[in-house]
């Protein structure tokens, strides 16, 4: 079965993540980084549920908690951006691959 789009995204935006969240400083490597590597992976978990579930009120649900997901990133790597830990260029790619995902998230509900 092949992946679709938004996992493919997702993935890519999972990879981006874990490699800038390992460069946060010490104290807030296990912490802010953790939480963002965290939801990262929920976030992929949560698009695998949507994928194999039977029941499209199910599925629009987790929609919804993808949605939840991403925005809890956006704000965290706000929050990175704001304390230094990455750049302002870093952080308008990564609000960017957020909102593709969102954006492909949002034409999967629609599609239900």
């Amino acid at each position: 079965m092949s992946r679709p789009p938004i996992h493919t995204a997702a993935v890519e935006l999972t990879e981006w993540s874990f490699g800038h969240t390992a460069d946060f400083p010490k104290g807030q490597r296990f912490t802010v980084g953790q939480k963002i590597d965290n939801l990262c992976l929920n976030l992929l978990e949560e698009i695998t549920r949507a994928r194999f579930s039977s029941s499209s009120q199910k599925r629009v649900c987790l929609i919804d908690e993808i949605n939840l997901i991403l925005e809890l990133l956006r704000i965290l790597w706000r929050l990175a951006e704001s304390k230094s830990w990455i750049s302002g260029r870093q952080c308008l790619h990564v609000n960017r691959m957020i909102d593709d995902v969102g954006r492909m998230a949002g034409a999967w509900r629609n599609k239900l």
